[in-house]
């Protein structure tokens, strides 16, 4: 016989472009959904302000929570303030640019008070998260002078000012 017979009868087979083997015939699919997925997670990560500096949605959220805990205890709601609003923003960027992370800094205006935050953005992202009432759990028990705030009769307007960084946002209040 021949030298020959076993590569006539062994053929050479030919490699499958990727995805085109019918043994992987879903691999096209699960790509097109890898995409679509990391697609839809990089619109929920834009859309969450964990990207900008300033959230816009935060100074109305905190105020709105504040409202619910003066109605919790029958008092009137507070206003938000222009005034009181940009001196609190104005804090709210010393701080961030001192890295000051003190809970509370008095005022020395008369019938004023002033509490400074450093919340972490990533708490802001998470869907399914309130990160609202864990703030406010949080806030209200290490830091008396702002349940005190919330909870002063004498205060009408508050002022909230948001400044952030790549970790934080440094949220200001400042009462009147």
């Amino acid at each position: 016989m021949s030298d020959n017979y076993a590569i006539r009868r062994y053929h050479r087979q030919t490699m499958p472009v990727l995805g085109m083997n019918r043994n992987k015939k879903y691999l096209k699919i699960f790509l097109a959904m890898l995409l679509v997925g990391a697609a839809v997670a990089a619109y929920f990560v834009y859309t969450s302000g964990i990207l900008a500096d300033d959230n816009s949605r935060i100074p109305q959220q905190f105020l709105d929570r504040i409202n619910l805990e003066r109605q919790a205890a029958s008092l009137p709601p507070v206003q938000m303030d222009d005034h009181a609003t940009y001196l609190a923003t104005t804090i709210s960027r010393q701080v961030k640019l001192s890295q000051l992370t003190s809970a509370s800094q008095p005022d020395a205006e008369e019938g004023a008070g002033m509490n400074i935050f450093v919340i972490p953005k990533i708490s802001w992202a998470i869907s399914g998260y309130d990160s609202q009432q864990q703030m406010f759990d949080t806030l209200e028990n290490n830091d008396n002078t702002f349940r005190s705030n919330i909870l002063n009769r004498n205060f009408r307007l508050v002022g909230i000012g948001v400044s952030g960084d790549g970790y934080n946002y440094y949220i200001a209040t400042r009462w009147q």
